[in-house]
């Protein structure tokens, strides 16, 4: 299969391409000029503005799916407006970017979300894909909430179905392997997200931690 991922300029993203690209062509997608990491043997890396519609569709030419990986652990910028810039980022850029899937008749987005949508819950509740998230106050927990909301919404009406993977931090202690991120994706690529009869499918995808499958246990 041909997919598009973003976020290749950063450690999860990087890792998705470097993994997938075994068995699947894999066109790059990053904000930096050049990938700081390792792509293994995916194809070109291309640098893109995702907030803009002609680069965004020129980014995901080509792609059957897209996986977005960049609202898991995009950047912070330095300076006053740095979280407005993200959240403009984030939000403008998954929307543009959905829109671009659409058009180029896509039918499958992936979206990479972070599991520190949860943190603020007390560790004594068991935590599942169907509670709502509760974003702290701050941009870097508010964009990725903002990224699922826009693929949600556009998934609601039914231009595209989407797939909402929560991970942890990649390798973290209370994180997600990249074992378990890549057969997450790898499931999520014919996973049956109409069975439920909705275009919305979610899940919380955790290696260790509180989050864990059976850490309470």
């Amino acid at each position: 299969m041909r997919l598009a991922i973003t976020g290749a300029d950063r450690p999860m993203g990087a890792m998705l391409c470097r993994c997938l690209a075994v068995d699947h062509e894999v066109f790059p997608v990053g904000a930096a000029d050049e990938p700081a990491h390792d792509l293994g043997t995916a194809g070109v890396y291309r640098c893109t503005d995702l907030g803009q519609p002609a680069p965004a569709a020129a980014a995901i030419q080509g792609a059957e799916l897209v996986v977005h990986a960049e609202p898991h652990d995009s950047v912070l910028g330095e300076g006053a407006g740095s979280e407005a810039e993200l959240l403009e980022r984030i939000s403008r850029g998954t929307y543009v970017l959905v829109q671009a899937a659409v058009e180029a008749g896509i039918g499958r987005i992936i979206l990479i979300s972070q599991m520190q949508l949860f943190d603020s819950v007390p560790e004594e509740y068991e935590v599942n894909a169907g509670w709502l998230p509760r974003p702290r106050p701050e941009a870097s927990s508010l964009a990725p909430y903002l990224a699922e909301l826009t693929c949600r919404e556009i998934a609601r009406v039914g231009l595209i179905e989407a797939v909402n993977l929560r991970m942890g931090d990649l390798d973290g202690a209370e994180g997600t392997s990249a074992d378990d991120a890549v057969a997450a994706v790898q499931n999520a690529l014919r996973v049956d997200v109409l069975g439920a009869g909705y275009h919305w499918y979610q899940q919380h995808v955790v290696s260790g931690g509180r989050f864990a499958p059976l850490a309470g246990q």
